[in-house]
């Protein structure tokens, strides 16, 4: 299930670059949509740049000094959380505690075997979590052209829908795209997806107007190509074997990762709860 106008968004934070892009795009959609926006540190280790230095400061608990950084950092935030270990594993359990609405994550744009072995931690969130997942790695503006990229498959159904929602919110416009890796069933893939297409909320479908593309080619080049053109891109993030996640990953991922504009990732299977902000 997922809330939507969202009224939680919790942003994990590591006091990075990444994390300040993060807050301050919760910060913009908390304002949009009246929401409360919570940050949470996962103390693995602490970092260096959280010390506070002088003699009485370095005798504070670790923390102490977190807390007193984060507040210092994001005094904007309605609530701070301090959590010990792994993000892997702690953010899961605030999150099932506090349950939000929306995750806000900035990515590092890591490579290579690195990414393989370890993975990201918005990655983790992409594969994992129950509740939708927006990713950045550039500032966060107001969209005005969102993208769906849709399957044929029944839970494709979810991101359209989110899609569709955002789109009304902001008063952007709809793109859908569907694309095929092989030439051959356009006419009878368009038809299912135009019904699928009807089955939007009739305001949503009458405020954003969606129009649908159809594409034949590598679906993650094709959306990426057609990402450049959009301010978000909204679409359903699928469990892949575990092979797969951890040698490509899956599609939310891979456009999370290389797409030059923020994408919200819904979960498989999730509806709909709450109601629809006009």
């Amino acid at each position: 299930m997922f809330a939507f106008p969202p009224r939680r968004i919790l942003v994990p934070v590591d006091l990075s670059a990444a994390s300040t892009l993060a807050f301050r795009a919760a910060r913009l959609l908390a304002a949009h949509f009246k929401a409360r926006v919570e940050v949470v540190y996962c103390e693995a280790s602490p970092p260096p740049e959280i010390g506070v230095f002088g003699s009485t400061a370095s005798m504070l608990p670790a923390r102490a000094r977190v807390e007193a950084s984060l507040r210092r950092r994001y005094p904007q935030a309605d609530a701070r959380h301090v959590l010990r270990g792994e993000p892997s594993w702690t953010l899961p359990k605030l999150i099932a505690r506090r349950r939000p609405d929306l995750i806000v994550m900035g990515t590092h744009g890591r490579r290579g075997l690195e990414r393989a072995i370890l993975g990201s931690v918005t990655e983790s969130m992409l594969r994992h979590n129950p509740v939708p997942v927006l990713s950045l790695r550039r500032p966060f503006k107001r969209p005005r052209h969102v993208l769906a990229p849709v399957r044929e498959g029944d839970d494709s159904l979810a991101g359209l829908l989110a899609a569709g929602l955002m789109a009304q919110a902001f008063k952007a416009r709809l793109d859908v795209l569907h694309v095929s890796p092989q030439a051959g069933r356009g006419a009878e893939s368009e038809t299912l997806l135009r019904g699928r297409l009807l089955g939007l909320p009739k305001d949503v479908l009458q405020a954003v107007k969606p129009r649908l593309q159809m594409r034949v080619g590598n679906p993650i080049e094709e959306i990426l190509r057609a990402s450049r053109k959009s301010d978000l891109v909204v679409l359903v993030a699928r469990r892949k074997s575990l092979l797969g996640d951890l040698v490509l990953g899956t599609t939310a991922e891979r456009v999370s990762r290389y797409a030059p504009v923020p994408v919200l990732a819904v979960p498989g299977g999730a509806k709909r709860r709450g109601p629809v902000l006009i």
